[in-house]
């Protein structure tokens, strides 16, 4: 990865993209759910064509 998201981007950052508070994000992760991410010591980092591709996975399509 040689763009700008490189190194990813804080729960803090990510929450909004998703539309979710960022202890909800950090509750996900702690019961192995939530969208993937990287461990890096102690740092949590999400990329955010991760996030997209997870947010979009969950879109639903309603009948009209």
């Amino acid at each position: 990865m040689d763009n700008d998201t490189s190194h990813g981007v804080k729960d803090t950052e990510a929450g909004p993209i998703l539309g979710l508070h960022p202890q909800t994000l950090r509750n996900k992760r702690s019961r192995g759910e939530g969208p993937p991410y990287y461990k890096i010591g102690r740092a949590v980092r999400y990329i955010k064509e991760d996030l997209y591709a997870y947010r979009d996975a969950r879109k639903v399509q309603t009948k009209n």
